[in-house]
């Protein structure tokens, strides 16, 4: 899928990590190391991982703020606060005083999955404070799922793209309608 939605500010950035379990096309960017940075490095040159565990830590990171965005609950809050322990962050104010986030230098924090880790949970952070982490759907087409940010006036899109996904589900609910209204057949004896 080709995002044809994007979020607002570093949540494009939290948007791509999420679509990088490509559902739809049945292809997981984060199967191999090689793999995974060659799919960060087109979204955000400076983000990369560096082995094996850094790429299951990438998964954790990446399935843990999907359910947050969908199915939110004790489990997920835990293990991003296990996370957020391990790559901590502080308050910051810009030169004009703005508000922000910024990841605490020294030891993991400091390796390529910290900077990954820390740029996902302060954008996540600020698309919270913003509104704009409640805006950011799943496709309602079950064999998709792709995460894009629902720009509509009063939120409520329901599919990534008209095309192919709004127009398969808008035929299978007619077809579904049809079907209800169908008279039955007898069987013959």
């Amino acid at each position: 899928m080709d995002p044809d939605r994007p979020a607002p500010g570093r949540l494009e950035f939290v948007r791509h990590v999420l679509n990088s379990d490509d559902r739809y096309h049945g292809l997981d960017h984060a199967h191999d190391v090689d793999e995974l940075n060659r799919y960060l490095a087109r979204i955000q040159p400076r983000h990369s991982v560096a082995d094996q565990s850094d790429l299951s830590a990438y998964r954790v990171l990446r399935d843990t703020t999907r359910a947050l965005l969908l199915t939110p609950g004790p489990e997920i809050f835990f293990t991003l606060n296990e996370l957020a322990r391990q790559h901590p962050l502080t308050v910051w104010f810009d030169e004009l005083g703005a508000p922000g986030l910024r990841r605490v230098s020294g030891g993991e924090q400091d390796s390529p999955l910290g900077v990954l880790v820390v740029s996902v949970l302060a954008a996540v952070h600020d698309g919270m404070l913003t509104g704009h982490w409640a805006r950011l759907r799943a496709c309602r087409r079950f064999d998709c799922s792709w995460i894009y940010y629902d720009g509509s006036p009063n939120g409520s899109m329901r599919w990534c793209t008209t095309d192919p996904c709004g127009n398969v589900m808008k035929t299978r609910a007619y077809r579904a309608r049809l079907a209800r209204n169908r008279p039955v057949k007898a069987l013959a004896d």
